[in-house]
């Protein structure tokens, strides 16, 4: 085959509820109850916002972005729902071990937030869509059996389709969309699946008498560029017939790795946290070591009684890969911590930030919402 009639073969990876499912593996006994991950605005105990809502949730109506009081209402007369704070720590600890799983997959990869990445695989498997779907299911599969996660993959020629295809069955889907099936998958589709078209667009478009990306399609440029400019409307105009040139960015790898635990018992002595601040030290030492990392700042996270948190981080002199000087800062800063506090900790963290690759490549992305 001519490689300039080569199609690519990309994955969109999607974590399904993320943040919902990360508590789920933390608290199996959640499986099955309506979950609610929040973020408190603390002004009263129900004011801010729903940030992830389960499967079981959104049955009620229950999505991210509602007002926690309105959640609450909707569950009202569903017993078992649980309301919790956000824990961007523990998500992001969880993150990072599953995107280190999916770079080992891939030809190249682009974080693009903490539970969605997207990776080319087309010369690993030879430009052949029949290998595509193999492929998904080791990935899937990995991430099941290691870490318990469940995620969506969507596989196209270009990353706009694959990130439309990975929405289409959810959750623990997988959708292959291929060259010559870019049309048909489109045809029926409402225009806001377009990644970027949001409501106010469609609004626009639904006066236009467009509801669906097939009478989109049948729309000229002229029409498109005049209604919205025009950087948006050649973006739609391209988007509605599936075409998407933009690359998959290699543009590094995790700028931070932390580990978090929930302690035996609550704690503000720093010996009764020896061992598991030792285990956690010891953890994002390995985690960094076997991706060839050198780190120049150490930080903890405490998560005390109250539900508040308290993060400390310290710079080293100069890069290091010494497990030592990881446990030594950290020590030091969970003493600090304690005496700032004046409260007692349920749960530990400790991380490791500004990462060098030791090949010389600095690592760009970071695993944060």
């Amino acid at each position: 085959m001519n490689s300039d009639m080569k199609e690519r073969i990309i994955f969109h990876i999607d974590f399904d509820y993320f943040f919902a499912q990360c508590e789920e593996l933390r608290r199996p006994e959640l499986r099955g109850k309506s979950v609610v991950v929040c973020v408190y605005s603390g002004r009263t105990e129900d004011s801010g916002a729903v940030s992830t809502a389960n499967y079981e949730a959104r049955e009620y109506n229950v999505k991210s972005g509602i007002p926690i009081k309105l959640a609450k209402t909707l569950l009202k007369d569903v017993p078992q729902a649980v309301f919790l704070p956000i824990d961007h720590d523990y998500y992001q600890m969880i993150s990072a071990k599953a995107m280190y799983i999916i770079q080992n997959y891939a030809d190249k990869f682009e974080l693009v937030g903490v539970d969605e990445a997207f990776i080319d695989v087309s010369e690993r498997l030879n430009y052949n869509f029949i290998k595509a779907e193999e492929l998904s299911t080791k990935i899937k599969q990995q991430l099941k059996n290691e870490l318990k996660l469940l995620c969506s993959i969507g596989i196209a020629p270009n990353k706009l389709i694959a990130k439309m295809a990975s929405d289409f069955r959810k959750p623990d889907g997988l959708t292959i969309v291929r060259p010559d099936e870019i049309q048909n998958f489109l045809i029926d589709l409402k225009v806001c699946k377009i990644i970027g078209i949001g409501k106010k667009t469609e609004e626009i478009l639904n006066q236009m008498s467009v509801r669906t990306i097939s009478e989109l399609a049948k729309l000229d440029i002229y029409t498109l560029t005049k209604e919205f400019g025009k950087k948006n409307g050649v973006y739609i105009f391209k988007a509605s017939r599936g075409v998407d040139n933009e690359q998959v960015i290699e543009d590094g790898s995790i700028t931070q790795i932390s580990r978090m635990i929930t302690l035996k018992k609550d704690t503000d002595s720093v010996d009764e946290m020896l061992v598991d601040l030792e285990y956690l030290c010891k953890d994002v030492h390995k985690s960094a070591t076997d991706q060839s990392f050198s780190l120049k700042s150490v930080g903890i996270t405490l998560i005390l009684d109250d539900l508040s948190i308290r993060t400390k981080v310290r710079s080293l002199k100069s890069y290091s890969t010494s497990y030592d000087e990881i446990f030594k800062t950290a020590k030091i800063l969970l003493e600090e911590g304690l005496q700032e506090s004046q409260l007692m900790v349920r749960r530990l963290g400790v991380k490791v930030t500004e990462l060098v690759n030791n090949k010389g490549q600095d690592t760009l992305l970071n695993f944060m919402d």
